[in-house]
């Protein structure tokens, strides 16, 4: 039997209520906490969006200086162009200033912490399980080997950024603008492998590394969402006072489960995980620190939860093969 594609849907909003902008953000992208810094006048939120199944087209203006944590769906890659104002992001492994015109993707399994002011971006949204099995059909992976990768591992080239926007402009204004044409469901399939492929040509992932080198390993099986919660959880929240319960509660498992999960998964169990984030933060902490000025050894072990000078040498040498007072002395 054939499949009845899902209607299509075609939106625009506006308004320069915050809170009213902060619900409709969260339905479309995932969780916001946003703060709105600066005079209340300048904030304004307009958007146009175009869904056809498991693709979207969004334009969007969000005025005003905001800081905001945000967490995208897990069954989204968001992948768009800034087309003005500023947005700086941290996504607890790399920092990041964007440019005018410059490809931004958000993964679903990092929290992100960003700073915008007076943005403009057209984004499209692209059901991420859809997007896989097309990177895994060019590059002869499993869907389950594709995988997205941070800005740490590398940026999109520029002439496939623009061949991205292309294609997002031809489906916008070309496909899903004709409603006759955006009702046909092979018309709509093309569409989203189109922008499915481009998406693969730029933004960094598991396909494209082993389409430019066809022997690269395969990547090994994803971990769970459980485990990723737990590990986006503890390295945002290292620096607190936290135990196995409060990284269980946030993976949404039991403690026994989670524990079991790292186990099979990691070889290791959450709080040796935590322990090693700590130890990685107070080594960073000694290479920078200075003697001269006070800095110790201990202090910055207490710091980071380590009561115990002798212990933390123990574990510090183990991982770094160095004593701590070394590092803190270069």
């Amino acid at each position: 039997m054939a499949q009845v594609a899902a209607p299509l849907m075609r939106a625009s909003f506006g308004t320069r209520d915050f809170e009213e902008a902060r619900a409709v953000l969260a339905g479309a992208y995932g969780d916001h906490v946003p703060i709105l810094h600066g005079e209340p006048d300048r904030f304004a939120f307009t958007t146009t969006v175009v869904q056809a199944g498991g693709l979207g087209l969004d334009s969007l203006h969000y005025g005003g200086l905001i800081e905001n944590r945000f967490v995208l769906r897990e069954d989204t890659l968001l992948v768009g162009l800034m087309r003005a104002g500023s947005l700086s992001y941290d996504d607890g492994s790399y920092q990041h200033v964007l440019a005018t015109d410059e490809l931004y993707w958000v993964r679903p399994d990092r929290p992100q912490q960003q700073l915008t002011e007076d943005v403009r971006f057209d984004f499209a949204r692209l059901d991420l399980s859809a997007l896989t099995r097309v990177a895994a059909e060019m590059s002869d992976l499993e869907p389950h080997q594709v995988r997205f990768h941070s800005r740490a591992r590398g940026r999109a080239r520029a002439e496939r950024v623009r061949y991205w926007d292309a294609t997002r402009r031809w489906i916008a204004e070309h496909v899903l603008a004709d409603d006759a044409l955006a009702d046909e469901p092979l018309v709509r399939g093309e569409a989203f492998r189109s922008l499915a492929l481009a998406t693969v040509l730029a933004v960094p992932n598991t396909a494209l590394d082993r389409l430019v080198d066809p022997v690269a390993p395969v990547p090994a099986a994803p971990e769970p969402a459980t485990v990723r919660r737990a590990v986006a959880y503890i390295e945002e929240h290292a620096a607190e006072d936290i135990g196995l319960a409060d990284v269980a509660a946030a993976a949404r498992v039991t403690p026994r489960g989670l524990q079991a999960a790292f186990r099979r998964h990691r070889d290791q169990t959450p709080l040796e995980y935590l322990r090693r984030v700590r130890l990685d933060a107070a080594h960073r902490e000694l290479e920078g620190a200075d003697p001269t000025r006070g800095d110790t050894v201990a202090a910055i072990a207490a710091r980071w939860g380590f009561a115990h000078p002798g212990r933390f040498s123990v574990y510090y040498r183990q991982t770094f093969g160095g004593s701590p007072g070394d590092t803190l002395r270069r």
